[in-house]
């Protein structure tokens, strides 16, 4: 009689699990795989935002999924309806490695329909931090049932979409996308306010927070928020903003060449290891197509993690096929501390990626916009690329 086959193992479905940050917190991922013909792809699911991967491999029972935009490789081993191992990508010049731990389950969770008692659906102000040291951010939440959604949105753009539960007067809400591995964690009070930690995933500790409802109230602490567009300035408006730095290719391109002579230029300082400025480059670009012929000149000014000047390349190739862009992107640098003063002296208090800089034809800056708000953040995403639409037309406008 012959012996019992064991049914082989395929890694194609969802898995739901949690990866360990480096502070220890536990967050929360679901992992999708799929196969599409010949290839197998893995994204990590965030609500309805999905990170794909570029490539991937299943040999015995190791699962390896490649990110390549972000420099980064799933490696995980399964065993009947469990898998297990590590998330590895390159931060600053070290290999970060997360572990995690995730089981098969369903396509999509039911949506709670439990009352919780209190909507959080809303903008909120979140104090970050303790005095001297505090920040202002944003959030903005969406509920249904027990089941919550959002975004956390300092000056630097937004956290991309959290997803999460309200339940006995506990917040949570995760996100893991290859490069964020972060937790809102809060109470709710009984004066209404949302108190807890909030948790990058890297190597500072967790920050302490207390959130409240955007009203009239609260006009101080909404008044406390940092504008996005006086955050960064020039040392000297009157004077031209200066680069210089190779392309793609190895060229060298210079804020003085004639390309950018009497045209309207939008220099924005990227880097391919952020999540939104995977999302400016698009609208970039999009802008590009529009008013290109008219005198508008992108220019994207990269700053990598290794300072390891072939790798560092090769990321950079790989953002700009990504986003099939047609304008100039420049390896400008690292990330190292000090860099960008060293680069762009002319800058006074940078502290975002992307920050984007929007030239008139006359050479002077005209503004200089902190962060960029994605996908996540909803109404504010529409609306902040409406306004920076409106000011390439105006700029174009302007002798």
């Amino acid at each position: 009689m012959a012996g019992c086959q064991q049914k082989p193992l395929d890694p194609a479905g969802v898995w739901r699990g949690s990866i360990k940050n480096k502070s220890g917190e536990e967050v929360e991922f679901t992992l999708e795989v799929k196969r599409e013909g010949d290839k197998l792809v893995g994204a990590l699911v965030n609500g309805d935002d999905h990170t794909v991967s570029t490539s991937g491999s299943f040999e015995g029972n190791k699962l390896k999924l490649r990110y390549d935009f972000y420099d980064a490789e799933l490696d995980a081993t399964i065993d009947g309806d469990k898998l297990e191992g590590a998330f590895i990508r390159q931060w600053q010049k070290q290999s970060l490695k997360r572990e995690l731990v995730a089981t098969r389950g369903d396509s999509a969770a039911p949506v709670s329909s439990r009352n919780p008692g209190t909507d959080l659906t809303g903008e909120w102000v979140i104090v970050a931090g303790e005095a001297p040291k505090q920040t202002f951010w944003r959030a903005a939440f969406r509920q249904q049932g027990s089941e919550v959604s959002g975004t956390i949105i300092p000056v630097s753009g937004d956290w991309g979409q959290l997803v999460g539960k309200f339940e006995n007067g506990e917040l949570k809400l995760n996100r893991f996308d290859g490069i964020n591995c972060r937790v809102f964690r809060a109470t709710l009070t009984p004066q209404g306010r949302l108190e807890g930690i909030a948790d990058f995933g890297l190597f500072d500790p967790p920050r302490k927070v207390a959130a409240e409802r955007i009203s009239e109230k609260n006009r101080e602490s909404v008044a406390s928020l940092p504008d996005p567009n006086s955050y960064t300035r020039m040392s000297n408006p009157s004077e031209p903003l200066r680069f210089s730095f190779p392309d793609l290719d190895g060229k060298d391109l210079s804020s003085t060449d004639d390309r950018f002579k009497n045209k309207v230029v939008a220099v924005s300082i990227t880097g391919s290891w952020c999540p939104n400025c995977h999302e400016e480059a698009p609208f970039l670009q999009e802008m590009y197509d529009r008013y290109g012929a008219q005198g508008f000149q992108p220019v994207a000014l990269a700053f990598e993690y290794t300072g390891e000047t072939a790798r560092d390349l090769e990321q950079v190739k790989i953002f700009a096929k990504r986003h099939n862009l047609k304008y100039p992107v420049l390896l400008a640098g690292s990330t190292e501390e000090g860099q960008i003063q060293q680069k762009l002296p002319q800058l006074i208090n940078f502290g975002a990626y992307p920050t984007t800089i929007f030239i008139g034809r006359d050479g002077l800056v005209k503004r200089i916009h902190a962060g960029f708000e994605g996908r996540a953040t909803g109404e504010r995403f529409t609306r902040l690329k409406s306004e920076l639409e409106e000011l390439i037309k105006e700029l174009l406008n302007q002798n």
